[in-house]
């Protein structure tokens, strides 16, 4: 036993901090998928032109009912097998940003809430390759309104060649622009916001860490609802771009956002709002928490990589 746990820790010193930035980034997007795909499709249905769907819980209950219980992880597959990729790269990007303000792999005072915004805003803008077409194909997979399987669904992978097929790469890329402006700035909110409420929840945790789970919950659930809210009619206008054909309806973010409110009042840029911040603390208070739990288990007795 001892041999082993030997063993184990020596597998853990010889992790780099940027493989633990992209494993724990990983397994925290997995997890984070699973848990908000449900209210994340009703999102996404309510935010369509002239949607009619009712309010976020009679949302699930009709969807379930005309397309069974299936339907609340449509456009799954997308996340799933990229997630992984998508967290690691946001994550490592975060990593690499913290060890360059702080002058090295372990820093002896936390950063500044201005270089941890800065750090943030930077994984935010590196990720935005990864997310745009994973968000694209989602989208357009989540507005199919027959179940898995009947006459007229398209599958994952068909859905996939096809778009590829008749609007190439730069259809897989629409919206990039707005997702850009989008995903820049909330990411830097999100985790200035999530290590601003640790150490309000638990003083000196920036300083010596933070261990109580309840904390970790807490601080990520406020960073992904806080996050989301400030930035959440662009995410609207990206969400028609997306899942409109390339040049089909709008020209540009601001064209669709222009159409938008010329068409349907203001108040349709915050249409789908509620189900999108509840999905935010769900996501957000499992993605962070089990995050922060795999470095810890991969840190072991290695600070090399505290940020």
């Amino acid at each position: 036993m001892q041999e082993d746990e030997r063993a184990v820790r020596a597998a853990r010193s010889r992790l780099s901090p940027a493989a633990k930035d992209l494993l724990a980034g990983a397994g925290a997007g997995a997890v984070g998928v699973l848990a908000g795909q449900p209210l994340d499709v009703v999102r996404v249905r309510l935010q369509q032109p002239h949607s009619r769907m009712p309010g976020a819980l009679a949302s699930l209950q009709s969807l379930v009912r005309a397309e069974g219980p299936g339907a609340l992880f449509k456009g799954s597959f997308y996340p799933l097998t990229t997630i992984a990729l998508q967290n690691a790269v946001a994550f490592h990007a975060y990593g690499v940003a913290c060890r360059h303000f702080a002058g090295g792999p372990d820093p002896t005072t936390p950063l500044t809430y201005p270089e941890v915004y800065a750090a943030g805003a930077f994984a935010g803008l590196v990720q935005c390759a990864v997310s745009t077409p994973v968000d694209l194909l989602k989208i357009r997979q989540q507005l199919q309104r027959v179940a898995a399987g009947a006459p007229g669904y398209v599958g994952p992978l068909r859905l996939l060649r096809d778009t590829w097929r008749c609007e190439g790469l730069a259809g897989l890329y629409r919206g990039l622009g707005v997702t850009t402006i989008r995903d820049t700035p909330s990411y830097g909110i999100y985790f200035c916001l999530y290590e601003h409420s640790k150490d309000v929840l638990e003083p000196g945790s920036r300083q010596h860490g933070c261990h109580n789970p309840l904390t970790l919950f807490v601080a990520g659930g406020v960073a992904g609802v806080l996050s989301w809210a400030s930035v959440y009619p662009f995410d609207v206008v990206k969400s028609r771009m997306q899942a409109s054909r390339y040049g089909a309806v709008y020209k540009g973010w601001l064209h669709c956002a222009a159409k938008t409110v010329r068409e349907e009042g203001r108040g349709a840029l915050f249409r789908g709002m509620a189900p999108t911040l509840g999905r935010a603390a769900v996501v957000n208070a499992a993605l962070f928490p089990t995050y922060e739990a795999l470095m810890w288990v991969m840190r072991g007795h290695d600070p090399a990589d505290v940020h």
